[in-house]
């Protein structure tokens, strides 16, 4: 044997047979936001109880509206609308399917949305998003996305549905024209619904380092500090009321189809109500991605 020959045989050569090249499909950074919402409609759309049971509750609440408003299509209600003026009983259904709406969208905050960001800090789940590629931007886009599909659902398709409804029943083409304006205002007073629930209760998760810490913060947030600010409102100025997100939709639903029921005297105008859901989904953005941001920049891999 030559000094060669011991030499290879010394040191020797371990080949792992099982490694194998990547050979699938290489997508750009800039979409890992698409990946990270997938995963979380998925998380979301598991067990009973978590959302699908609300989004069951969400379409009952619209299959009954819309019965009433079909059976009832000849009916008017004194002193329901804008100055005690008659309004027909089919505007009035949609007043209450927005509350039922607004019902469902808490409760999915509750078993979906407020524990989310505390639970990825709680189980050290930081630490796999950011290691790179993965960037605090694409993980705030991609809850942000898949959060407001899942509120879209709630408040969006089933106003919609009623809305169309609305149009189908209506007497003739004059008041058809009348009513075309049903479909803008519905996406408004939805898109609107559908931002803040969806930016403010993950702004309220990010701010607790544990998930049992951000469903009571969120509820003591929405149930007590929001209801509180809105009696003092409704005692003392009005717009102040609108703080209350779930005010603040009821009141958006009101002034845009001149319904008075329940808030006479102490209604907040209009632009209150929006300028309430726009400062606070904005602010609550801001706070979400300067959290998430300093979870990333403090984790290993430092993805910027």
């Amino acid at each position: 044997m030559t000094a060669e020959t011991a030499r290879k045989t010394s040191t020797g050569v371990i080949h792992d047979l099982g490694y194998a090249r990547y050979a699938g499909e290489r997508r750009p950074p800039s979409t890992l936001w698409r990946v990270i919402m997938r995963q979380q409609l998925s998380h979301s759309w598991k067990t009973l109880w978590r959302y699908k049971l609300w989004l069951i509750a969400a379409v009952m609440t619209t299959v009954v509206c819309g019965v009433f408003m079909y059976l009832r299509r000849t009916e008017t209600m004194e002193a329901f609308g804008n100055a005690g003026a008659p309004v027909h009983m089919l505007d009035g259904v949609l007043f209450y399917g927005f509350r039922v709406f607004v019902f469902c969208a808490f409760v999915v905050t509750m078993t979906v949305v407020a524990g989310l960001v505390a639970r990825d800090d709680e189980t050290g789940a930081f630490t796999f998003y950011f290691a790179r590629p993965v960037r605090a931007r694409d993980y705030v886009v991609g809850k942000l996305a898949a959060i407001a599909l899942i509120m879209s659902t709630i408040f969006l398709a089933g106003p919609l549905a009623l809305g169309m409804l609305r149009l189908a029943l209506a007497k003739d083409a004059s008041d058809l024209r009348d009513l075309v304006v049903w479909l803008p205002k519905i996406i408004l007073v939805g898109g609107l619904a559908t931002i803040a629930y969806t930016t403010l209760p993950l702004a309220v998760s990010s701010l607790a380092p544990r998930r049992t810490l951000a469903l009571g913060l969120w509820a003591a947030y929405y149930v007590m500090f929001m209801s509180a600010i809105s009696g003092i409102g409704a005692l003392t100025w009005a717009p102040l009321s609108a703080v209350d997100p779930a005010a603040a939709v009821m009141y958006l639903v009101s002034g845009l189809f001149d319904f008075e029921i329940l808030y006479n005297n102490h209604r907040a105008p209009l632009w209150a109500a929006i300028v309430s859901l726009l400062g606070q989904s904005t602010g609550a953005v801001y706070i979400l991605y300067r959290r998430v941001d300093a979870q990333a920049r403090g984790s290993v891999g430092g993805s910027s």
